[in-house]
């Protein structure tokens, strides 16, 4: 994807967002998005079947699904990092991964680990 796609996919992200009160943070690695995204359940909801019919995504993924009452980043419309295959892989908890797909397959099998994700890679990104 083109710099300058994924900086219009992102300003058009943040508006729709502002608009539904969806907050959210995108990682862009490897051509590999990573999504999280916080609101009420109808409007992630709503968001994701919309995400979903877009044909410019394939291979969609829910890695965890959880509800609550207060949001991790509620003033993000839609932050934006693009970490390193070396961060990412550290934050999973696999130090010597060489490609993102296996970042993946382990996230995916091992669903546990998934919470300490997301929490490592909201606490480690610089934000943009």
């Amino acid at each position: 994807m083109l710099k300058s796609d994924l900086y219009i996919l992102l300003r058009q992200s943040r508006i729709n967002n502002k608009l539904k009160n969806v907050s959210g943070l995108l990682f862009y690695i490897e051509g590999t998005f990573f999504q999280v995204l916080e609101g009420s359940r109808e409007d992630v909801s709503e968001l994701f079947v919309k995400i979903s019919n877009d044909n410019r995504h394939t291979d969609i993924k829910i890695l965890s699904e959880n509800s609550t009452d207060i949001r991790d980043f509620p003033d993000w419309e839609m932050a934006y990092a693009s970490p390193s295959l070396k961060d990412l892989s550290t934050w999973a908890g696999l130090n010597n991964t060489t490609n993102i797909e296996e970042v993946l397959k382990d996230l995916d099998t091992k669903t546990s680990k998934v919470p300490e994700f997301l929490s490592n890679m909201i606490k480690h990104v610089e934000i943009s």
